[in-house]
């Protein structure tokens, strides 16, 4: 294969790469700053506890930027209502205990949750009851039918009550683990597109320069190479279960990095596809804006995969570009030579 089929294929995964870990360190911030992953868990617990309906109680702006001001009524438990079995358990001490004030963990062990349903419960309740007598009293016909279908015909105790409401939270917890990869993937398209439009991101244009220019090409390749090898360029590893999340500004270095090392790229205001089209009309100048809104979507696309998808696509065109194709050897047939051992039985001696 042609280098230069692969300079412009590494120079355009090096950019897409570079606008993801952008887009990603934004998006990071975004989340830090309105506390998405504790919200998100929030509408987890209240369709996990049969009370959906409290959802449009606790969104909007006004909580968000309640959130953003690190306020306590930012996550809106005193909307739901005395009746709330979420704000109850939410509000438990275990719980709290596990986030500073004014905000909420973005991360409850099933554990924990489980000792705090149960724990409030009792509270309310009393102790010396089986585990369907208090969820009768709780008044959540949906909840007590899904806690007693998962305990099945076993012990009907407290702490039969808490392994299952453990493995229901567990089951609705993988729900919103798949919620927020999506939810994900739709902001990154969004900051990708702001990205692209402010910087003139525009991944046509960048094709065609890069096919039109070996020297950039090669240059562009040349920068996503080092990078990979140097280790400067690597995906963003997820925080473990449970480890502190980064602070919002701890998140806005990491974009403020990202960001100086995409002005680096060949891209940027002016356009050359819009100094073409100066002068010549207002139909040139439409033409040229849709095919900058198409380059500028395509980039924004592009970053919705991620940075793992394009970082994998350097190494295995870094990979290609390196080694070729692989040699055709002509095989020889394998001679086998069978050999017969002698026989090792004795005879035995003849008795006269």
């Amino acid at each position: 294969m042609s280098s230069h089929y692969l300079d412009v294929a590494i120079g355009l995964s090096y950019t897409f790469l570079a606008v993801s870990l952008l887009c990603s360190a934004t998006r990071e911030a975004i989340a830090s700053l309105f506390q998405t992953r504790a919200k998100l868990l929030l509408d987890g617990v209240l369709t996990m506890l049969h009370e959906s309906g409290g959802k449009p109680r606790v969104r909007g702006i006004i909580p968000s930027i309640k959130r953003l001001l690190r306020l306590d009524t930012g996550f809106g438990l005193d909307k739901l209502g005395a009746a709330s079995l979420t704000a109850a358990v939410m509000d438990h001490p275990l719980i709290q205990g596990m986030a500073q004030r004014g905000r909420m963990p973005s991360y409850i062990p099933s554990t924990i949750f489980a000792r705090a349903f149960v724990s409030t419960l009792t509270a309310k309740y009393g102790k010396a009851q089986t585990a369907a007598m208090l969820l009768a009293q709780v008044g959540n016909e949906g909840l007590a039918r899904t806690l007693l279908a998962i305990m099945g015909e076993g012990p009907d105790d407290v702490a039969a009550l808490e392994n299952a409401v453990r493995i229901w939270y567990e089951t609705v917890m993988e729900r919103i683990t798949g919620w927020y990869k999506r939810r994900s993937q739709l902001v990154l398209f969004c900051v990708g597109l702001f990205y692209a439009t402010a910087m003139n991101i525009d991944a046509i244009e960048l094709s065609k320069r890069l096919w039109g220019d070996e020297q950039v090409a090669a240059q562009l390749a040349q920068q996503g190479a080092d990078g990979v090898a140097s280790g400067r360029l690597k995906p963003p590893v997820p925080p473990a279960a449970g480890a502190p999340a980064a602070t919002p500004l701890e998140q806005a270095a990491v974009a403020k990095k990202e960001w100086q090392m995409v002005e680096k790229l060949p891209i940027g205001w002016p356009s050359a596809r819009f100094d073409g089209a100066d002068g010549k009309g207002v139909r040139a100048f439409l033409g040229a804006l849709a095919f900058a809104l198409m380059g500028w979507i395509v980039t924004a696309f592009a970053s919705s995969l991620g940075a793992p998808f394009w970082f994998d696509g350097i190494g295995w065109l870094l990979a290609l570009r390196g080694s070729g194709a692989r040699p055709q050897t002509e095989t020889t047939p394998v001679v086998v030579q069978t050999i017969t051992l002698p026989s090792m039985s004795v005879a035995k001696p003849r008795l006269d």
